[in-house]
């Protein structure tokens, strides 16, 4: 009977952390997609230096949760948003093609959300 309760206290112990998790990524992919949804559409209205501060932010914010990134998601994913920054800091720096860095701003928030729909507990995710 010992071994029913710490089978079943483990695995809501397990459940616990994944729910935690879970919401902490929606946290954090929330407020980075609403950063460059918001450099996206300064990008369009042609503010250069709004946009460019957001994205820095962003970018910064995405460094300060590196190392729990690393340890709960794949990294190609992880890579990718960071390349992801580097290319949309590299357009605003050179203040040349607004429409490409809105583009690569939309392809980032698209990223973001495909990573936290992957860490759903779906029917999808579990097959």
């Amino acid at each position: 009977m010992k071994r029913l309760w710490v089978s079943t206290a483990l695995i809501l112990a397990l459940a616990g952390l994944c729910a935690l998790h879970v919401s902490t990524l929606s946290r954090v992919t929330h407020q980075l997609t609403g950063q460059l949804d918001q450099a996206r559409k300064e990008l369009i209205q042609g503010q250069w230096e709004q946009a460019q501060s957001l994205v820095q932010e962003a970018s910064q914010e995405w460094e300060r949760h590196g190392f729990y990134l690393h340890t709960t998601l794949r990294h190609t994913d992880l890579d990718a948003i960071r390349s992801g920054f580097q290319e949309a800091l590299a357009y605003l720096s050179a203040r040349e093609d607004a429409s490409e860095c809105a583009a690569v701003c939309a392809r980032m928030i698209n990223q973001l959300e495909l990573i936290q729909e992957a860490e759903l507990p779906t029917i999808h995710n579990l097959m």
